[in-house]
């Protein structure tokens, strides 16, 4: 299992930002090594050390706070949506996005699958299958990136609420994602 060095640029640039020494009770050899190293965006990584590095970030700078590992995902969707993936972002149409999302997840991760259906005029489902089905904290990240990614679609009051938990024993994560039109 790897995960794109775009991702992984995430939780590197936020460990040595918060100080690597903060962390040294969560960290491996393998992890320090990583964090040694240059990210490249375009190269693959071990899953392993993303899932830690990122776990030592939610529990060392974010206190376990699942607000604050949403907005993280609102920042990060703002600064990557606006760079390298800004080709997901379709202006003025929300569910597109979403689609354009769903075919681009396996470029973030190369297991798990990420599917998009549209239930109505501006709502759709999210679900995401074969991933980390324990991983709270990714979820909830997740989420606060599908509702910056719906307002930069020109969306407005988006919501994006669980509607199936992996972590809490369901088969998938399930996102009902809805919003009013710009």
């Amino acid at each position: 299992m790897q995960v794109k060095g775009s991702m992984m640029m995430f939780v590197v640039k936020g460990v040595r930002a918060a100080g690597v020494e903060n962390f040294d009770r969560f960290l491996t050899d393998e992890d320090r090594e990583l964090l040694n190293q240059r990210i490249l965006p375009i190269n693959w990584y071990p899953f392993g050390p993303y899932k830690r590095l990122f776990e030592a970030l939610v529990a060392v700078v974010a206190r376990g706070n699942t607000r604050t590992v949403r907005q993280w995902g609102r920042d990060y969707g703002s600064a990557i949506l606006d760079g390298v993936y800004r080709s997901i972002i379709a202006p003025g149409d929300p569910m597109r996005s979403l689609k354009n999302y769903e075919r681009r997840f396996s470029s973030f991760y190369d297991f798990g699958s990420l599917e998009v259906s549209e239930t109505g005029p501006g709502a759709a489902e999210v679900i995401i299958r074969d991933f980390d089905p324990s991983w709270e904290s990714l979820y909830e990240m997740i989420q606060g990136w599908l509702e910056r990614t719906v307002e930069l679609a020109g969306g407005r009051n988006p919501r994006v609420e669980f509607g199936a938990r992996s972590w809490a024993g369901d088969p998938s994560t399930v996102y009902r994602v809805s919003w009013q039109a710009g």
